[in-house]
């Protein structure tokens, strides 16, 4: 069945929306303000006056130009040009159609048929004849896109960055650095995908550079959920400026990925659809078409034609869309499943491991730390040796979990794996350095005695302190002269990044957190989340630098290290107050120079100020909506008091 059918020829006389809604029945009054969410007045009911407050207050959002914009883009582009023939030409859409349009208010009755309209029909005139058939015809055929190609790829960037990444003083990889990214890498075909991905991780604060090195941030990463890394980064990949790759405007790829998002299902013909997107919002369409469009489709988000004519929005970057627009994760928590599995492995005698790609990611970081990375296709190819084990260690993986990470027991390992374990296990600690005081304990006094004797260990200039313990009385570095000569100091465990030294606390507290900001506010948890959140503060305020630092390597607190679009911020307000929430503001009071952290419950926002209860200082405030730089939502009920003062 088509869109329209012809029931005359002549073309129909345009009315207001306030003499057409007149003809509506109370009924559809009420369907259409559903519909489009507007505004009833109360009592609208009561006599012919409230039907006239209902009739005006309709006309004027009806007729509100954002909100008319906003309904005619949601159409399909046969529903659009139905419309369009309807207010033209008098052909009247065909009865599904009808329908459709009817419950949101486009077409009203006119007391003998159905009219659109002046202000629709002026409305309509905007968009290009052109513009309004963007959907393809259904022979076109479009080529298959892998599943989770966007996080596949993110993680092969991570899995590379584990045991150590060159970078140039732009913070971007040097040239063989790159190379190595993208050898035998599936995921990767073009170096510009590569920095780009490395950029969006880099911004996230999971990869840690440090002297002219980077590496993947491992507790980071796994304190949380495995969709975690690419939800986030597809966040930052429509948020961030994003020149250097020659990618269109920020709010030019927000707006884009949310008209595909609002036509999941639907094939797209890519040149009148993205002429359509035009005429609602100045769109660089040459750079939309050349760069953007074509990133989404390597990364697997959108899928297209042999010549790219036609394009469809992906599963995978359905599930991304719609968290990222519509925040909500739990409508798409089983596209994710695939990503919580651990998949099989085989570790051959060779000492080479296959596993699936497509797994818990967390699992193939932790299986990088004790190898290297040798392809990364459907299959990650990893190879053991007894380097990369050494290596483990250093990085604090303990000596029994090297086994049980490759195994789900030692009777699975291959023999050489065992033999290779075995030799740590009697290796790892005959020598033990205790740098505070310049030590080295070896395990046995025949082992102290030749450690003396070594030449490659004489700028130690070791004496003895008794049969097992020498003291360092020399210049060098005995942890790393004792490696050189053959010997396996007990390591000792180092995080990229503990502000107290104490392991243990900094990783509980990073659980800790990831776990409040995906479950929301526990109540077990908010002394922690004071403690944190008084240690931050006291940062911000002694050491600014220090405080930018942390902030950007703990991603999962959202503490005003990157700039929130303004819709996004007013979005979250409007939410809080709506739901009685708190609310953690970064705020720039006029007669600041630093940012504030504060707690409020939002109540209204009128003209370019928030309304809210600050709980610093105990009343009602406003705050200026230009200086709030960004804004977290909490799980705490709000409470608004009536005094009122004036924040700036």
């Amino acid at each position: 069945m088509g869109h329209w059918t012809i029931v005359c020829t002549q073309v129909p006389m345009t009315l207001t929306h306030y003499q057409l809604l007149s003809n509506c029945s109370d009924e559809q009054l009420r369907t259409i303000c559903e519909r489009r969410r507007l505004p009833i007045p109360i009592r609208w009911e009561d006599g012919a006056e409230g039907r006239v407050r209902l009739l005006k207050t309709m006309v004027f959002h009806l007729e509100d130009h954002k909100r008319l914009s906003d309904t005619l883009a949601d159409l399909d582009s046969g529903s659009l040009v139905a419309l369009k023939h309807l207010a033209s030409e008098g052909i009247l859409p065909a009865a599904g159609t009808l329908e459709a349009l009817r419950d949101l208010g486009l077409i009203l009755p006119d007391g003998e048929g159905w009219g659109v309209a002046e202000r629709v029909a002026d409305a309509l005139d905007d968009f290009d004849d052109g513009a309004l058939s963007f959907q393809a015809p259904a022979e076109v055929k479009l080529r298959a896109a892998e599943p989770f190609r966007f996080s596949l790829a993110l993680t092969s960037v991570l899995l590379r960055c584990v045991p150590g990444l060159r970078v140039l003083k732009g913070g971007l990889p040097a040239k063989k650095e790159l190379g190595q990214l993208m050898q035998r890498n599936a995921m990767l075909q073009e170096e510009q995908d590569a920095t780009l991905l490395f950029t969006l991780l880099h911004r996230l604060g999971l990869l840690w550079n440090r002297d002219g090195r980077v590496e993947t941030l491992l507790p980071a990463v796994t304190s949380h959920p495995p969709r975690w890394v690419a939800e986030r980064a597809f966040a930052s990949l429509l948020e961030h400026d994003l020149k250097a790759w020659g990618m269109p405007p920020a709010e030019d790829r927000h707006f884009l990925m949310q008209h595909l998002l609002e036509r999941r299902s639907q094939v797209l013909a890519v040149q009148p659809f993205l002429a359509f997107l035009k005429t609602l919002h100045p769109l660089d369409e040459e750079r939309t078409r050349s760069v953007f469009l074509p990133f989404l489709s390597r990364m697997g988000i959108i899928r297209g034609d042999a010549d790219f004519a036609h394009l469809q929005l992906t599963e995978h970057g359905e599930a991304l869309a719609h968290e990222y627009l519509l925040r909500d994760l739990k409508a798409t928590a089983a596209h994710w499943q695939p990503l919580a599995l651990d998949q099989p492995m085989v570790l051959q005698p060779t000492l080479e491991l296959l596993t699936p790609l497509l797994q818990n990611p967390h699992r193939l970081l932790q299986l990088a730390q004790l190898a290297d990375v040798e392809a990364l296709d459907a299959m990650g190819t990893f190879r053991v040796s007894h380097a990369t084990l050494v290596r483990a260690l250093d990085a604090g993986v303990p000596l029994d979990d090297l086994g049980q990470r490759l195994g789900a027991s030692t009777q699975t390992l291959p023999q050489p794996l065992l033999q290779l374990l075995e030799d740590l296990s009697r290796r790892v600690g005959e020598v033990e350095v205790h740098q505070g005081v310049r030590l080295v304990r070896a395990r046995t006094p025949h082992l102290a005695d030749e450690l003396k004797l070594r030449p490659e260990l004489a700028p130690l200039k070791l004496g003895s302190l008794s049969d097992t313990v020498l003291e360092v009385r020399g210049d060098g570095n005995a942890h790393a002269l004792l490696k050189q000569a053959g010997f396996m100091p007990k390591p000792g465990r180092f995080l990229a990044l503990s502000l107290d030294a104490d392991e243990k606390l900094y990783l509980w507290a990073l659980a800790a957190l990831a776990f409040v900001d995906e479950k929301g506010m526990n109540h077990h948890l908010e002394p922690v989340q004071q403690m944190v959140r008084s240690s931050l503060q006291r940062l911000h305020d002694e050491d600014p630098f220090l405080y930018q630092e942390v902030q950007r390597r703990i991603p999962m607190l959202h503490l005003g290290g990157e700039d929130q679009l303004a819709e996004e911020v007013q979005r979250i307000l409007e939410y809080a107050g709506g739901h009685t929430l708190m609310v953690e503001l970064t705020y720039l009071p006029p007669a600041a120079h630093r940012t504030q952290l504060r707690r409020v419950s939002p109540r209204t926002i009128q003209e370019d100020h928030l309304l809210a209860f600050c709980h610093l200082h105990q009343e009602e405030m406003a705050f200026r909506l230009t200086r709030i730089q960004g804004v977290k939502l909490l799980n705490e009920r709000g409470w608004t008091p009536a005094n009122h003062s004036q924040a700036g």
